[in-house]
């Protein structure tokens, strides 16, 4: 089947409009076209992480563009961020961000698309995050540890779990690493009995115990993972274009 190459700058000028960049802050510096390798696009490759296994795997796949949730960034990945930025540009592949505006849409950020596949009927969006609302929450029938069976056959991992109250109904989603007490807080003074993100830390699950809300981590990747897919698979559908995932080391991740 014959596919005709898109410019990036055309793709790219589509996802900003698409996802609003335009509203979320500058200093943010996770969204919109990080690496313009100079080649029309024929393929999409969408990762979570802008990481040296999703530059070689989408460069493998053929693909031009490269869709992630995280960008690179020079306070995460101090020396390695040129070092990617260049293997991109050698390997003839462009880097699009889409981070906080990911997460804050309702079309196709990580939460959005989580929701559904959990079984949580969303009734409305919290966590105000570099201009936009990161989480979303709603109804959900069953029990907490149904919840739990089923977010880990989701995600594709063994999700951690701590049940710290007797009835269940009401989740809240903040996908990746929205594991801060505030954020916890705020699910809860919604009147949420459960709370998912990806990671957390000791304070997290401690403040989840003594405030009395459950709480399931699902790791910052696989929870992060539906975004980057939902996105490519619309850009793809958009443009005519074939599309793949790739995926990173889940052991580490």
């Amino acid at each position: 089947m014959h596919v005709e190459a898109v410019p990036v700058a055309q793709i790219a000028a589509y996802i900003d409009v698409l996802l609003n960049i335009a509203q979320f802050e500058e200093d943010e510096g996770g969204n919109g076209l990080m690496v313009d390798a100079g080649k029309p696009v024929s393929r999409i490759a969408a990762a979570v992480n802008t990481s040296f296994a999703s530059i070689e795997g989408a460069a493998e796949a053929g693909a031009q563009l490269l869709i992630v949730h995280h960008a690179t960034w020079g306070g995460i990945d101090l020396d390695l961020k040129p070092a990617k930025e260049r293997a991109l540009q050698d390997a003839g592949v462009s880097l699009y961000g889409a981070h906080a505006s990911l997460d804050a849409s309702a079309d196709f950020g990580n939460g959005s698309m989580l929701a559904p596949q959990l079984g949580v009927a969303v009734e409305g969006r919290f966590l105000p995050y570099c201009g936009g609302l990161a989480g979303v929450y709603g109804s959900c029938d069953g029990t907490s540890d149904e919840f739990v069976r089923r977010a880990s056959d989701v995600l594709g991992v063994a999700v951690e779990s701590w049940e710290n109250r007797d009835d269940f109904g009401r989740v809240a989603i903040a996908t990746g690493g929205a594991g801060m007490t505030n954020m916890v807080e705020e699910a809860r003074s919604l009147g949420c009995d459960t709370y998912l993100t990806g990671e957390g830390s000791m304070y997290t699950k401690l403040y989840a115990r003594e405030a009395g809300i459950n709480l399931v981590f699902g790791t910052h990747y696989a929870t992060e993972a539906p975004g980057p897919k939902a996105l490519a698979k619309h850009l793809a559908a958009h443009f005519g274009l074939p599309w793949t995932f790739v995926k990173e080391d889940l052991d580490i991740l």
